[in-house]
């Protein structure tokens, strides 16, 4: 039962991350999409983490929804596409940026 509520959450995810991407395709603004769902999905994981959800939706947002959404492999992809230094500077600020925002998500859902 968890690997179909696991396949049901990712088939979301994954579709939010192809509209949002096809609503962003121009190149220049592939990068903003890929960031992103990248930085909203560390946010909702931060949220998620607070609330201490049961297994069975854990499962689903964090496994499913989550993981469907956000891309590594994509932002792996997109920076080796760049000059050395830019690359850097791109994983620097998707890696940070994901800290930062999990942990806003994270005190926004501890303190409400």
């Amino acid at each position: 039962m968890t690997l179909l509520i696991v396949a049901i959450g990712a088939g979301l995810g994954t579709m939010l991350r192809y509209l949002t991407i096809t609503f962003w395709s121009t190149k220049p603004q592939y990068l903003t999409a890929i960031f992103a769902v990248n930085m909203v999905g560390a946010f909702f994981m931060g949220i998620l983490m607070a609330t201490g959800a049961t297994n069975a939706l854990h499962h689903f947002w964090s496994t499913g929804v989550l993981g469907g959404l956000t891309t590594f492999s994509t932002m792996m992809t997109q920076s080796e596409q760049h000059a050395t230094l830019q690359q850097l500077l791109y994983l620097l600020i998707q890696l940070v940026g994901g800290l930062v925002i999990f942990g806003l998500g994270f005190a926004l859902a501890t303190f409400l």
